[in-house]
């Protein structure tokens, strides 16, 4: 009756025009309600009914509605859906195709019809990727296709496929070629009779980086960095060019690595394997006894026999004194405790004169063959990491100098400081905890650099966390602009080639520099691809990470052992802390903060909650907690602290 009364229409027009409207986020929660976080910084309530139109992360345009002293939004427009492609898993109800997304915060079925799998069959709890094709705050309800399928609900390789589905990357390893062959228009020096070593893990098959450390009579040390060259392999115009540009990375996930070319070429014909000789990128630089990087350099291609696979924990425990299991022959020693020397020198320079990220863990699962976790281990960074970095760290600052003194043409890794919009903010913000500057001070390296050390000295964690979300995102470049996280001019990689293709191509260009010729720069949409794949890479690591986490913790529940933590973010709703025994990041709502809610205030801002009025818990804090609960279908972890603050 009243459902196309032109009366009532126009009546609803008026009263919207003249009821306020916003734009934001959509923040979905696990209990049917969510919150609309508006651009001008306001956070607005959306009631379940209203929620059932819309999904966590679209943009929407929504009236806010007053009723005494609370407000609420009313979605009214979709401004940009969130979900569009998405991983789902298969639900059948009285044979009815509906799919529920992967996510923590959406859990409403969606309807769905199979498009493009070929006739496969798919059952209850099948892993699948599906296109959203209709939205219910726009065309009445929420539709999908279901596109490819993932995995079957019992394959015990699932967390990785899905994992990879998610991210959009590949899952096979490269086929290799009925042939490859070595081409070479550069002079190649012999070098296979020096004492090269390389130093990785104990399980690395796809090695891309020898060292040959030499004293001079000045009292400096010689390195000589080898690099293994696909590129001889590789040509530019190749189909294994084309997969390695598309791949942009080896994935590196616990339990297994997908390479970015033929594992022929990254764990055979191109490592470099102790006592077979290889061709090799090579780059001579000098190190100064005071650490610093001298201006003189040298690249050249060269064979080279590399004498020693060496693993990180075998020479920390012999430089650190810690084993006797292994000795090195004197040649070898020498080498390792001259680096070891200039790299804790070459430390201490760039902490003067620019940025070095502390140090923190790695933590490794260990699995079983069907992909259990057996252990996590705490991989601290010892004395070899730091040789290995320092010395690779060096050589990538060598080939910045050279690309900028060849027309800028390279693939870089740049940061660009703070975020230029948000720097008013961040001089605002440091003002209040005594830090007087300038914004052009802090936007040029030097002032950078200066005001990184002093945050250092002041080791406010709460400060910290608030500036990082003030600062640019490192994005991977064609031109030479600056690294202002690292304190850097420039910072061009080229020492991973196996792994990386910017390090490829950058092969390429230094290849050129040495025959006076020419090579392909990196183009617009390769550096946008390798950023983005970087990107996904960090998210596919995590991702199989919490997968793995929850399985692991779940007899935590249970037993009710008590964990060391850090905590790592403060939100509205209670705080995020990460396990310092094996890494794992749980959220700790406010509810099991205290036993009355209404006492509990998250100050965000200030990165602290009090509880009557007392703050007790800051970033930064290690506290000891128990695991409360854990959500295997949402991979949430739910902690709880050992000791509740009292009523």
């Amino acid at each position: 009756m009243f459902r196309d009364n032109p009366l009532l229409s126009q009546l609803k027009q008026n009263m919207r025009q003249n009821t306020p409207s916003v734009e934001g986020t959509v923040k979905g929660t696990e209990r049917g309600f969510g919150f609309l976080e508006a651009d001008d910084g306001e956070s607005y309530f959306i009631a379940p009914p209203h929620m059932k139109k819309i999904m966590h992360g679209d943009r929407i345009k929504a009236y806010i509605e007053t009723n005494g002293d609370k407000t609420s939004a009313e979605p009214d427009t979709l401004v940009e859906a969130k979900l569009t492609r998405f991983i789902a898993r298969i639900s059948i109800t009285k044979n009815k195709l509906t799919i529920l997304a992967d996510s923590p915060v959406i859990n409403m079925p969606i309807k769905a019809k199979l498009v493009g799998l070929g006739g496969q069959k798919v059952n209850e709890g099948d892993w699948v990727v599906a296109q959203l094709k209709s939205h219910a705050l726009k065309d009445g309800n929420f539709a999908a296709e279901v596109t490819s399928f993932v995995a079957t609900a019992t394959d015990p390789n699932a967390p990785w496929w899905v994992t990879l589905a998610r991210q959009d990357l590949a899952k096979d390893v490269p086929a290799m070629p009925d042939s490859v062959e070595f081409k070479d228009d550069t002079t190649r020096v012999d070098l296979t009779d020096k004492a090269f070593f390389t130093i990785d893990s104990a399980s690395t098959q796809d090695m891309d980086d020898a060292l040959l450390v030499e004293k001079t009579a000045e009292g400096n040390l010689k390195v000589t960095v080898a690099i293994a060259d696909p590129t001889s392999y590789i040509p530019a115009d190749s189909e294994l060019n084309k997969i390695a540009a598309e791949r942009a990375f080896t994935v590196y996930l616990p339990g297994r690595n997908i390479p970015m070319m033929p594992r022929e070429l990254s764990d055979s014909v191109c490592s470099l394997v102790a006592g077979e000789k290889r061709p090799t990128l090579c780059c001579t630089y000098t190190i100064q006894e005071d650490g610093a990087l001298a201006e003189e350099f040298e690249f050249f291609t060269a064979w080279i026999t590399s004498q020693h696979k060496l693993s990180y924990t075998q020479v920390s425990d012999w430089i650190e004194e810690v084993s006797t299991d292994w000795q090195p022959e004197a040649q070898l020693a020498e080498q390792l405790q001259s680096l070891a020397t200039f790299s804790r020198h070459r430390q201490q320079w760039r902490k003067k004169n620019a940025i070095v990220f502390p140090d923190q863990p790695d933590y490794s699962f260990e699995l079983d063959d069907t992909g259990n976790v057996l252990a996590i281990h705490v991989e601290h960074r010892r004395i070899a990491n730091q040789m290995i970095e320092e010395t690779m760290v060096a050589a990538n600052i060598t080939a910045a100098r050279l690309f900028r003194q060849n027309g800028d043409i390279g693939v870089f890794n740049t940061h660009a400081g703070f975020d230029p919009e948000k720097i008013d903010l961040v001089v605002e913000l440091l003002t209040e905890h005594g830090i007087e500057c300038t914004k052009e001070h802090i936007q040029s390296l030097p002032g950078y650099v200066e005001l990184q050390r002093t945050l250092a000295e002041k080791a406010n964690p709460a400060l910290d966390s608030r500036l990082r979300r003030m600062q640019s995102y490192s994005i991977i470049s064609a031109s030479a602009e600056r690294h202002f996280a690292m304190g850097l001019d420039g910072y061009a990689t080229w020492t991973s080639p196996i792994r990386k293709y910017g390090d490829i191509i950058n092969h390429r260009l230094i290849k050129a520099t040495l025959t006076n010729g020419s090579a392909p720069s990196a183009t617009e949409d390769e550096v946008i691809l390798m950023s983005e794949r970087r990107r996904q890479h960090r998210m596919a690591e995590r991702d199989i990470s919490s997968w793995l986490y929850v399985d692991y913790l779940t007899p935590a529940v249970e037993s009710q052992q008590a964990f060391e933590a850090s905590i790592m973010d403060v939100n509205r709703g209670g705080l995020r802390v990460r396990l310092l025994e094996n890494g794992a990041v749980a959220f700790i709502p406010a509810s099991l903060l205290h036993d009355n809610k209404k006492e509990v205030k998250c100050l965000v801002e200030t990165g602290q909650i009090s509880i009557k009025d007392q703050v007790e818990y800051s970033l930064g804090d290690v506290i000891y907690v128990n695991i409360a609960e854990i959500n295997k279908e949402k991979r949430n972890i739910v902690a709880k602290p050992v000791e509740k603050i009292a009523s």
